[in-house]
């Protein structure tokens, strides 16, 4: 329920609703009678069919790539057709990526790292590959360590120290971190791999500090540029090597040997539908409204196996649709485009997002902003109650929090900068694709921590629809004080965690 305070103020708002049909807020947005109609057409009801429908048994988790995405996938593209959206893909509704479905074989792998006279050999059971197309077979390869510091330093290495020899580093415990340190890791990670495929090292290997999955297998766009081959490692006495190396150049060699992967095509797709704006001047540039509709799929032995991804992300995906179809029955359409998306393959590592950054439906430099939905529906978050509330990642990276903290007091809805989370989430969902690209995105978020996250009890009854459909109303309004604006969202420059988006964003204008 709205506390005391909040409810008062939605109450006024509805007064005030009732008393001015064009009540103004801010400089260009007026809730007509359309734009309330609009509202009032996100229905609870409505987002609760979705979401059982996408969260079923059925769709056995929505796995990337499994028969339930792709039913999935056909049940959103329904949707799209059923609100009149302009087919957005090159087939209908999807946009096709063509995959390849990478499964490591680790028959006759060898792993040893001579070290001061000492061999560590490594069994293969504490072994994950990353991506590789082929086999590899290295013997007594010189041993370079670098931290994910040193590998973001893109000053320290020349390809003619790296090239051929095997880099050791680690894979960060990210819950050993404080919040506002997370972005910070995952940037210098990101800046690594970049430099890694400069350098081309003959492999990597990352020390785990913490466990990892064994689902090994990788997602390859052949048409993506393969950076080195990568292994994961969860082995003490591997981590004690690299604890005790100083960086750099160590002196140890690494053998290694891993037969090449088996390799079947996949055809995975994004839902793509078009609500084309009004507006002579502005209907050429596009506000992306996504939200991912993959889960995690069969994730358990126990009597109930599927991880039916109810809030992560069902909710989000029944929430873009639920925006679509209402926005869409508008007498006058939003000024700008919007372009309607659910991602592919976000869990496996904002797959498809990416991919669309790479093959865009609308040109990237027409693009000027990204509106991402993640958990919307559960309010038992671990820090509390989360009713009538909700949060932007990123939140002051860009104007956009603004934007809809105003459609959150017209609403009745809260939008804030959770101080814990906002920053260090930023990076974890498919705005992130986007923001690398220079494109102003945040995702919004109810509910980040739950009880059953990635787990079989994220199931559909669990979700608060009521509130949800007061949220995807906030939403609604947002979306609309964006397409409306000639003015696009501007990126915070004052903010030194923007500097990258920033920069990316100038280079794609041509600034």
């Amino acid at each position: 329920m709205l506390n005391t305070t909040s409810r008062g103020r939605a109450i006024a708002v509805a007064s005030l609703l009732l008393l001015a049909p064009t009540l103004l807020l801010g400089a260009e947005f007026a809730v007509t009678p359309d734009v309330q109609a609009a509202l009032d057409r996100i229905s609870a009801d409505s987002l609760k069919g979705h979401v059982s429908f996408l969260a079923s048994d059925l769709l056995e988790g929505r796995n990337t790539p499994s028969a339930g995405l792709d039913i999935a996938a056909e049940y959103i593209a329904a949707q799209f057709r059923r609100a009149g959206l302009e087919p957005g893909g090159d087939d209908g509704y999807f946009e096709t990526a063509r995959f390849i479905e990478v499964k490591p074989n680790l028959e006759g792998f060898w792993l040893a790292v001579e070290s001061g006279g000492r061999t560590v050999a490594v069994e293969k059971e504490k072994v994950t590959p990353g991506r590789m197309l082929a086999g590899l077979d290295v013997a007594g390869a010189p041993l370079l360590k670098a931290s994910a510091q040193d590998l973001a330093d893109a000053s320290k290495w020349t390809p003619e120290q790296v090239r051929g020899k095997v880099v050791l580093t680690e894979f960060p415990a990210f819950g050993s971190f404080a919040p506002e340190a997370i972005q910070r890791v995952q940037d210098l990670m990101r800046e690594g791999r970049e430099n890694l495929a400069r350098l081309k090292p003959a492999a990597v290997i990352m020390v785990m500090r913490g466990g990892f999955g064994r689902d090994a297998t990788t997602l390859v766009d052949p048409g993506e540029p393969a950076g080195p081959p990568t292994i994961r490692v969860n082995d003490p006495e591997l981590r004690k090597v690299y604890e005790a190396m100083q960086p750099g150049e160590t002196g140890a060699t690494v053998s290694l040997k891993i037969a090449a992967p088996t390799q079947e095509p996949a055809k995975l797709r994004n839902v793509v539908g078009i609500l084309r704006g009004s507006d002579p001047a502005l209907k050429d540039t596009y506000v992306l409204v996504s939200a991912h509709y993959d889960h995690i799929g069969i994730c358990s032995t126990g009597s109930d196996r599927i991880c039916n991804g109810a809030d992560d992300d069902a909710s989000g995906t029944a929430s873009v649709m639920e925006l679509a179809s209402a926005l869409a029955k508008m007498r006058e359409r939003p000024k700008r485009s919007l372009v309607f998306i659910a991602y592919f393959g976000e869990e496996k590592g904002l797959v498809g997002s990416r991919y669309y950054g790479r093959h865009p439906i609308a040109p990237l430099e027409k693009t000027v902003a990204d509106i991402n939905l993640e958990q919307l529906g559960r309010t038992d978050d671990s820090t509390g109650p989360q009713v009538g509330r909700v949060s932007i990642t990123g939140f002051d990276y860009t104007d956009i929090g603004a934007t809809f903290a105003k459609a959150g007091q017209l609403t009745g809805i809260a939008v804030f900068k959770d101080q814990a989370r906002s920053d260090s989430y930023f990076a974890r969902s498919d705005n992130q694709a986007l923001a690398d690209l220079g494109i102003p995105a945040h995702t919004l978020v109810v509910a980040y921590e739950f009880p059953d996250y990635h787990r079989p009890g994220d199931e559909w009854q669990k979700l608060d629809y009521a509130n949800m459909e007061k949220v995807d109303r906030m939403i609604a309004a947002g979306l609309l004080m964006i397409a409306g604006n000639p003015e696009p969202p501007k990126w915070n420059e004052a903010n030194p965690k923007t500097e990258r988006y920033v920069k990316a964003w100038k280079q794609r204008m041509g600034n």
